[in-house]
C-alpha cells in the first residue's frame, strides 16, 4: 500500500503547477458529479416508485368506487323488489301453509323446475312460532335449479334453505335430481 501512494506522490511530484491544478480540479468536478448523480438518481427511482404507487392506488379506488356502485344498486334493486311486493318477510299463516306450499310450487313453474315430492319431515313447537321442516324432490337442469334457489329468496315468507343434494343423472346428461331440506316459520 506504501508502495502504490510513494508512485502516485511521486507521480504528482512530477506535474507542474498549472497540470496539477487541473488534475484537482478534475477530480473534484468527478467527484463533484458522483456525490450528485448517485443521491439523483436514487431520488428519482424513488419518486417513480412513490408514483408508480399512487396510481396503483388510483386503480384500487377506481375498482372499490364501482364495487360500491354495483353494491348500492344491488341494494336499491332489493329494496325496490321488496317494496314492489308490498310485503315485509312474515311468517305463515297457520291456515296459510298450503298457500305456502302453492308459492313454492308456483316459483318452481316459473323456474321450470320439476317438483317430484314434497313431504314434511318434521314440525318443532318454538315459544312464539312453530318451525316445519318439509324436503323437496325436484328435477330440472342446473341452471334452472340455480334460479330456483334464487327465487325462493325472494318470496316475502320467511324460508331458510337447510341443505340441498344434487345428484346427476347419467342417463339425461343436462338434467339433475336435487333434494331440499327448508324449513318455514308458522305462526301460532
Amino acid at each position: 500500500m506504501t508502495g502504490k501512494f510513494s508512485t502516485i506522490a511521486g507521480y504528482w511530484r512530477k506535474r507542474t503547477a498549472r497540470e496539477r491544478f487541473i488534475l484537482a480540479l478534475t477530480a473534484l468536478v468527478a467527484l463533484s458529479w458522483l456525490l450528485y448523480q448517485f443521491p439523483y438518481s436514487m431520488g428519482e427511482r424513488y419518486v417513480t416508485g412513490q408514483k408508480a404507487a399512487v396510481e396503483r392506488t388510483r386503480e384500487q379506488t377506481r375498482i372499490k368506487a364501482g364495487q360500491i356502485d354495483d353494491l348500492k344498486a344491488l341494494d336499491a334493486e332489493i329494496k325496490a323488489r321488496g317494496s314492489a311486493s308490498g310485503q315485509a318477510w312474515r311468517l305463515v299463516n297457520p291456515k296459510g301453509v298450503f298457500l305456502f306450499f302453492e308459492d313454492v310450487s308456483g316459483e318452481a313453474r316459473r323456474a321450470g323446475v320439476n317438483i317430484v315430492s314434497v313431504y314434511p319431515s318434521s314440525e318443532i313447537d318454538k315459544e312464539r312460532y312453530k318451525e316445519v321442516s318439509m324436503n323437496l324432490d325436484l328435477k330440472a337442469r342446473y341452471r334452472e335449479l340455480a334460479d330456483y334457489f334464487k327465487r325462493l329468496e325472494s318470496l316475502p315468507i320467511i324460508v331458510n334453505i337447510r341443505k340441498i343434494y344434487v345428484e346427476a343423472c347419467p342417463d339425461s346428461a343436462s338434467v339433475c335430481a336435487a333434494k331440499m331440506e327448508a324449513v318455514a316459520y308458522v305462526e301460532k
